[in-house]
């Protein structure tokens, strides 16, 4: 499976262009443009896209609605992509065509364009990666999986690296078996939070860790990770209704020793953070019984929260 988050943006008007590059490049996203139809046709045959971001008007404000007649091409030149319309001139018209042409959604270049854009881009990307999943054998995914794996390691964008990891656990949970995604990076004015998975395992350990859910936070830095982080994380867990009593802390980088020590003064209301650093990471990815192996490492985040 490709990585997901390749974005197509079709647009004539500069400064949108702009806002796209430093936004969504920002999110981790590959991002390329075309500012006319005949530019856009030439992008839309090439493989890979997610999204697709269509204007609908590609010739100016008193231009025709050029864009709409794109919609259609979308489906039939890259049916994995997801199209949605981005329009500073709605009408009922304009929205009806578009939805029976194909489009997913639609966005409103108003004061609310750059909070919708993210939200509304990720809706489809997740979708078009879950689509994906679904198709996926299982030999399928483990080369999916291991190359999911390589990107993370090679990839020098560090905004970039953290899509490609968010796209790794995604793959990683996908093969245990009971573990089931429910989000992915969903944000509200109070938190992030970047993986979130319902615990519907029959395998003893995790029925009698008595957690519904199980919660994923992913750092992709360079650095190790500190100890602002770890009480940003215990606070997510902890405010969980109790549903959720196990945190996977996943940090190539690794964390700084002020983190493990502060760790053991979290470790209190049954709440338990395993830390995943480079190693044992790279040891799940390379499992051949990633369940077995995540044990494990709880077993030993158990062991050492006692100071053992």
């Amino acid at each position: 499976m490709k990585p997901t988050g390749k974005i197509l943006i079709i647009d004539d008007d500069p400064s949108f262009l702009k806002l796209y590059r430093e936004q969504l490049g920002a999110e981790g996203y590959l991002v390329e443009t075309a500012t006319d139809g005949t530019a856009a046709l030439a992008k839309l045959d090439q493989p890979g896209w997610d999204a697709v971001l269509i204007d609908q008007k590609l010739q100016g404000p008193a231009g025709p609605d050029s864009g709409l007649d794109l919609v259609a091409e979308v489906t039939r030149r890259a049916p994995g992509a997801k199209a949605i319309l981005v329009t500073a001139y709605a009408t009922t018209g304009a929205i009806t065509r578009a939805f029976r042409e194909g489009v997913y959604d639609y966005l409103q270049k108003d004061e609310f364009f750059g909070v919708l854009l993210l939200a509304k881009l990720r809706n489809a990307v997740e979708a078009v990666r879950a689509q994906r999943l679904g198709t996926l054998t299982t030999d399928e995914t483990e080369a999916a999986l291991r190359d999911a794996w390589a990107a993370v390691e090679s990839e020098g964008d560090v905004h970039r690296k953290g899509k490609l990891l968010e796209d790794l656990m995604v793959l990683l949970f996908k093969t245990i078996p009971g573990f089931h995604q429910v989000s992915v990076r969903r944000r509200n004015e109070v938190e992030e939070i970047d993986l979130l998975i319902r615990n519907e395992s029959t395998d003893p350990l995790w029925v009698n860790e008595r957690t519904s859910y199980i919660l994923v936070e992913c750092k992709h830095w360079s650095k190790p990770v500190g100890v602002g982080e770890l009480r940003s994380f215990v606070w997510k867990l902890a405010h969980r209704f109790g549903r959720c009593r196990l945190g996977l802390f996943v940090a190539p980088g690794g964390f700084t020793g002020a983190f493990k020590e502060a760790l053991r003064g979290e470790s209190k209301d049954d709440l338990l953070v395993v830390l995943l650093e480079h190693e044992a990471l790279r040891e799940l990815v390379l499992s051949g019984d990633r369940n077995a192996t995540l044990k494990r490492l709880h077993e030993q985040a158990v062991i050492e929260l006692n100071g053992h």
